[in-house]
């Protein structure tokens, strides 16, 4: 047996060309925001916006997610190169890393990048140009991405299309589906939710970014929202806003984060008609896998699997992944071996047929003398009845190396504080070992997440 990967018999095509191809109506939508909409008939000029993308090494920087969407639509194919930036990441980052990838012109609608132009001027009036022109230009753009959840300058990973576009699935049941936008479309992860819902016939919902995570899932219910690609930890936060159980979903991702059976149980019984689906993936390897059968972890039969696909390997507690011939991911950071295995910093266990995730390779910290998985441990208390939410951080202590400290977010917000700090202190004596044991245990009403989706660990 062996992962599976996705298929898309799409990537000799530029973005743009491949949604012409679907043959949809002018007037479908394909992005849906709270204050503007860009349909098939914008698809047609943005398809031939301007020859000064041609054969270009760009930068896309920009605040609003219907225009990167635009950019992204006129770069690929065109451009030699497009590096997605987040829209917040500081200015000297910008500069830095445009300098690192050699990048000739950067757009962003901010004010403070140096030498940045707005799309509009970019594309000028040159977008009028006939749709026929759409063909002429369609090289293998590379997408330069960055890593998310680290401080200093964020590092770059180089995919080329097949690789962004092999998770890709195509169907009938799959046009017209409504894909909510809950990640920066900078990021790897957006970038999945945009092709998977564009060149299968579906349309992206994007929530105005000044909403608050309730008020987004409240507009999403509204627009009708049937697929939503989101972290663990969002997904917690999903299910504690009240409009999540008006959202009409069909199909449910979960990606970024452990996807533990706490997460999905819950899932499973708020959305009974919904597939479940969580993907192993990265910006450095791509999309690895999907798993379907409602449990954590991956099957234990899908190590050493044959060479077709992706291809998976477990060496000295960490996961090792070979993407398929074709998709190629390039990073001076990324440790490869001679046979095209990719070092995930992903530590994982064998129990018997299951393939569990423990956390990232440098998430686990020193207590006592042990050494102690802080996401393993989170694990455990998100199994916990009254807990929607938990965070586990690691306190410096002379004696002790690290003391462990806990935040619990309660199912219900009215409990007593009190009371739930007992139980939950019972419960970890009960399943977790001494060292794993937190010291202290805060209940809070939120915990943040990242731009990501996902909870901050310390770096």
């Amino acid at each position: 047996m062996r992962a599976k990967a996705g298929v898309s018999n799409r990537h000799g095509k530029a973005l743009s060309t491949a949604i012409l191809d679907l043959g949809l109506a002018d007037d479908s939508p394909l992005i849906i925001g709270s204050q503007r909409a860009v349909h098939v008939r914008d698809a047609h000029t943005i398809a031939v916006s301007s020859d000064a993308l041609a054969g270009r090494r760009v930068a896309l920087c920009m605040t609003q997610p219907h225009e990167l969407v635009s950019a992204i639509l006129a770069c690929d194919g065109r451009a030699e190169a497009m590096l997605l930036l987040a829209p917040d990441l500081p200015a000297e980052h910008v500069a830095a890393l445009a300098m690192q990838a050699d990048i000739g012109l950067i757009i962003s609608d901010r004010d403070d990048i140096d030498g940045a132009q707005p799309w509009q001027v970019v594309i000028g009036t040159e977008a009028t140009r006939d749709i026929a022109r759409a063909g002429d230009s369609d090289v293998d753009t590379h997408w330069l991405l960055t890593t998310s959840g680290t401080t200093g300058l964020p590092k770059m990973v180089a995919h080329d299309r097949a690789s962004i576009l092999r998770a890709v699935r195509t169907s009938e049941s799959s046009k017209g589906a409504r894909w909510a936008m809950l990640y920066d479309p900078s990021r790897f992860a957006g970038t999945q939710v945009l092709v998977q819902a564009l060149l299968s016939g579906g349309m992206v919902l994007v929530p105005d970014p000044d909403m608050s995570l309730s008020e987004s899932v409240a507009w999403l219910a509204g627009q009708g929202c049937t697929h939503i690609s989101a972290t663990p930890s969002l997904w917690r936060r999903i299910l504690m806003a009240p409009a999540s159980r008006d959202l009409p979903l069909r199909q449910i991702t979960l990606g970024g984060e452990i996807a533990d059976e706490a997460i999905l149980t819950a899932l499973a019984a708020r959305f009974p008609d919904a597939r479940i689906t969580h993907i192993y993936a990265s910006t450095e390897t791509g999309t690895g896998f999907s798993v379907q059968d409602g449990k954590a972890g991956f099957p234990a039969g899908w190590l050493e699997g044959d060479t077709e696909d992706v291809a998976l390997s477990l060496r000295d507690g960490v996961l090792w992944l070979r993407p398929p011939a074709g998709a190629a991911t390039h990073g001076d950071h990324i440790e490869r071996d001679e046979a095209g295995y990719i070092c995930t910093r992903d530590a994982v266990e064998l129990r018997g047929d299951r393939v569990y995730f423990l956390g990232r390779e440098d998430a686990s910290v020193n207590v006592g003398g042990v050494k102690v998985q802080i996401e393993a441990v989170e694990e455990v208390v998100h199994r916990h009845a009254q807990v929607a939410q938990c965070h586990i951080s690691a306190k410096p202590n002379p004696i002790m190396g690290n003391l462990l400290s806990l935040s619990v977010v309660p199912r219900d917000a009215a409990c007593d504080a009190a009371v739930l700090r007992k139980d939950i202190t019972a419960w970890c004596k009960q399943h977790l070992p001494r060292a794993a044991q937190p010291a202290t245990i805060r209940i809070v009403d939120e915990i943040a997440v990242t731009a990501a989706g996902k909870v901050e660990r310390a770096q």
